[in-house]
């Protein structure tokens, strides 16, 4: 009868022990599925918008390195060309106002190497187009360009320009050089550089 109780009792044991896993491993409920989804959303939705705007800023920092560059090309290429020409005149690239003019076109050649014998204000490298343009003012250090917005800089139609107040200086020419760009995020961009050039057949 002793025996019998025991088989019994282990019996029951083994039972309780059953149920007490079959509790313990019960399903994952529907809430806590669709909570671990929003989870998972909310996170790739954070990485890829990172990798977006690190694209984006990558893309912003190459185009402005190739207008910098344009902008540099060209005022390197004014400080290399004497302001007069034989005849002792003012070389179309200095003559007082906004650039470029058809004359222009005489003298510069085109800086990417595009094969055009022409000087070409506008260049497209990297899918933009860059679009260049000058000022030069007489007797002058610094120029001092008159945006319509002065929130917005832009090349196309050519601003005016005059030469900065306190800033007269005889035989010297301001120049400032503006490259503008529609960028592949389609906003307006530009910058803009400024030098002197002096006019070497003057007398110091």
């Amino acid at each position: 009868m002793k025996k019998d109780r025991t088989a019994e009792d282990r019996k029951m044991e083994t039972r309780r022990r059953i149920t007490i896993r079959l509790r313990d491993s019960r399903g994952v409920s529907l809430i806590e599925v669709l909570i671990a989804i929003v989870i998972l959303t909310v996170g790739i939705s954070s990485v890829a918008m990172m990798q977006y705007m690190a694209v984006a800023g990558n893309s912003f920092g190459r185009e402005t390195q190739i207008a910098s560059e344009l902008g540099q090309e060209l005022l390197e290429r004014m400080r290399s060309t004497p302001v007069r020409d034989d005849t002792g005149a003012i070389a179309t690239l200095f003559a007082p106002g906004a650039h470029p003019t058809p004359d222009d076109d005489a003298v510069l050649q085109n800086p990417v190497g595009a094969g055009d014998a022409s000087y070409d204000p506008v260049t497209r490298a990297g899918g933009v187009t860059f679009t260049r343009v000058w000022w030069v003012e007489d007797d002058c250090r610094s120029v001092v360009i008159n945006d319509a917005d002065p929130n917005e800089s832009l090349c196309t139609p050519v601003p005016p320009s005059a030469c900065a107040a306190g800033a007269a200086m005889n035989n010297v020419k301001a120049v400032a050089v503006r490259v503008c760009w529609m960028g592949k995020d389609g906003n307006n961009h530009s910058i803009t550089l400024n030098g002197v050039k002096w006019d070497e057949s003057a007398t110091p």
